[in-house]
Parts: C-alpha cells; sequence; structure tokens
C-alpha cells in the first residue's frame, strides 16, 4: 500500500475516518496511511491524525517500529524525545530510522537511549550529525562520551577514509514535517544535510570469494589469506554483504570496526549469533554488544552462549545468568574455565533456587 498515494484518492468523508483510525485496514497500513494524513491540505484532517498517532498505545506501537517492513517516513514523523521511553528505543533500534531523525533525538535523549544511538556505525557514517547531536546533549553519560570519542578518532579523523561505506539512499522528508514546521525536530539545517557521494556501490548480489578450494581447511586458510590483504572499508563491505562463512572469520577480526559490521549485516540471523555467542576468538566488546540487545537474548541458547563464555564480561553474565535452567547453572557452576565470579554465583543461584522450592 501506498499510504500517500491512498490519502490522495480518498474522498474527504473517507480521509476523516482514516485520521481517526477507523478505517478497516491493518495496523502497520494505518499508522502509514496517519502519518501521510498529517501532510493532507485539510487542517482538520491533519489535526485528527496527528491526534490518533498521539493517543496509540505504545505498547501496539513498539511491535509496529520495530519491524523490518515499517517505512522510514514513519519512523521518522515519530522521531519525537517527547514519546514513551519504549518507543524510542525501537527507533533508535531500527537501522530504518532515518539518520536525520536520529541525530535530532540525539540531542535531547537521557542516558542510557542516548548511548544506545552509538550502537549503529553505519548510520553515524550515513549521518555524522548523530555525534554532534550526542556531543551537545548534556545529558551524555561519561561511557557515553568516551565512545563518542573513540568513535570521532577511528571515523572522522584521518582514517576517516578506511571506513568508508556506502550510504543508502535516500530518505524522503515525514509527511509530519508540514504540520511541525515551527518543530526544533525539522528547522536543524546542519542535521538535515545530505550524506556525501558514496565512494563505491555495494552490488545488490552477495558478496562472494570465488574460486575457493573445497577443502574445509583449504578453503578457510584461503579466506583468510584474502581477507588479511583487504583494506579495512573492504572488509567492512563484506563484514555487512558478505557469506555467512566471511562473517564467521570477519568478527574475530582485529579491527574492532570491522567485528561490529558483522552484527549489523542484515543477514545476520539468530543461529548466528548463537554460535557469535559461544566464540573465544570473538573481542569483549562484541559479546557485550549481543549481551545489550534485548533482540538477541530472547534466545535462550544465545543467553547460555554468552554466560559459558569465558571472554564475556563478568557483568554482562552476572545479569543474564538469573535467565538460565538449574541445570545449565550445575554445570557451570564446577566448569573452571568460566571465570570464578560468574562460576561462584551460579553455584549460590542454584542453591537459592533450591532452598526457595523446598520452602527453607
Amino acid at each position: 500500500m501506498d499510504p500517500d498515494f491512498l490519502r490522495r484518492s480518498l474522498p474527504r468523508n473517507r480521509r476523516l475516518l482514516a485520521a481517526r483510525g477507523l478505517l478497516p485496514l491493518p495496523p502497520a497500513d494505518t499508522l502509514a496511511l496517519l502519518v501521510a494524513l498529517v501532510a493532507d491540505e485539510d487542517p482538520e484532517i491533519v489535526r485528527l491524525a496527528s491526534a490518533t498517532i498521539d493517543g496509540w498505545p505504545a505498547r501496539d506501537l513498539v511491535p509496529l517500529l520495530r519491524g523490518k517492513e515499517c517505512a522510514p517516513a514513519v519512523l521518522g514523523h515519530l522521531a519525537d524525545p517527547s514519546r514513551p521511553a519504549a518507543v524510542l528505543e525501537a527507533l533508535i533500534e531500527n537501522p530504518a530510522t532515518p539518520g536525520p531523525a536520529v541525530a535530532l533525538l540525539s540531542r535531547a535523549l537521557d542516558e542510557p537511549l542516548v548511548g544506545r544511538i552509538l550502537d549503529n556505525r553505519q548510520r553515524i557514517l550515513e549521518c555524522p550529525g548523530i555525534l554532534d547531536g550526542v556531543r551537545r546533549n548534556p545529558r551524555a553519560g561519561t561511557e557515553t562520551l568516551r565512545v563518542l570519542r573513540e568513535i570521532e578518532t577511528d571515523f572522522m579523523g584521518t582514517r576517516r577514509a578506511d571506513y568508508t561505506v556506502a550510504p543508502s539512499p535516500p530518505i524522503p522528508a515525514a509527511p509530519g514535517a508540514v504540520a511541525h514546521a515551527g518543530d526544533a525536530r525539522v528547522q536543524d539545517a546542519s542535521v538535515l544535510k545530505p550524506s556525501p557521494e558514496p565512494e563505491f556501490e555495494i552490488p545488490p548480489q552477495d558478496l562472494s570469494l570465488e574460486g575457493l578450494p573445497p577443502d574445509e581447511e583449504e578453503r578457510r586458510r584461503a579466506i583468510g589469506t584474502r581477507l588479511s590483504s583487504m583494506p579495512v572499508r573492504e572488509k567492512i563491505r563484506y563484514a555487512l554483504f558478505g557469506t555467512r562463512e566471511v562473517r564467521a572469520m570477519l568478527i574475530a577480526d582485529t579491527n574492532k570496526e570491522v567485528a561490529r559490521a558483522v552484527l549489523r549485516s542484515p543477514k545476520m540471523g539468530d543461529g548466528e549469533v548463537e554460535s557469535i555467542a559461544a566464540m573465544r576468538t570473538v573481542g569483549e566488546e562484541i559479546l557485550r554488544e549481543i549481551g545489550g540487545s534485548r533482540e538477541w537474548t530472547k534466545s535462550y541458547n544465545t543467553v547460555h552462549n554468552l554466560v559459558r563464555n569465558p571472554k564475556t564480561p563478568v557483568a554482562v553474565s552476572q545479569r543474564l545468568m538469573f535467565r538460565l535452567r538449574n541445570q545449565d547453572l550445575g554445570m557451570m557452576a564446577h566448569d573452571k574455565s568460566i571465570p570464578d565470579a560468574v562460576r561462584h554465583n551460579a553455584a549460590r543461584l542454584v542453591k537459592q533456587r533450591t532452598q526457595t522450592r523446598n520452602g527453607s
């Protein structure tokens, strides 16, 4: 459904119904149409559509905003710091949210949301105004500012060319911008500057390495040799759009931005994340990022693998172990490859649960 075309084709009485959310449409289509109606020429329709969007319960709105099919125009329109934290979190985590919209949020959000904005390095490359917004945010914490300086050194300094990836296609402005022309969200021209021209185009097909030997061990060595000779920006491209076999090697790359790019791959699936969580060759920052993702830690196997991985930061393991079953915790209590603090807490947790179940 093209919501803007539908808006123009509907008579006024139908647009009034749509502005109240009363047309028999799926929720995602209703939301997209409401955002389109905010740009209607009829002030009453604009007012009703805006009120319907603002009155949409956060618990129903969040699943729509997390969906891969959610239109960038919808995500951009809802990027208002006054919205509930759950809505803002969904906007930040959806890679389709336009960079300029995230840049405007970055100036006003509280911790930890402002820190979460820095997780998506690819979006920062496409819209450097995000960093400026975080820098100006008086609520940004010490750790967030440390990460900001790290990104500026790696991306925006003399090494920036090494990390350049092609930006996404231009995102049309959210229809809501017409109705909120006086809003600070659309007045900041410095944030809304178009992205620079890409240095190279990412092909639509999967990136693959041709001519590899059939033997598994020889194949791994050949892939490693080819990857090692690539410049950083080419590795990032393969991390984002290469095959699973290539990503499994790049996730352990010594350059942490290459490894982080693997986690941003649109081809990354739950099973792949589970495998990465168990790898002892990946860096702590990668394991910390997986452990901090609400989406990835929905998987019990991912949580289990993280807690069992001795490379996982202790704070992450301690936070997640409460979700594990007693049987798994009992095995961890005797696993000497796990850090002492994690092993002892696993044993203590099993003991507490047993005492509670026995009523003692």
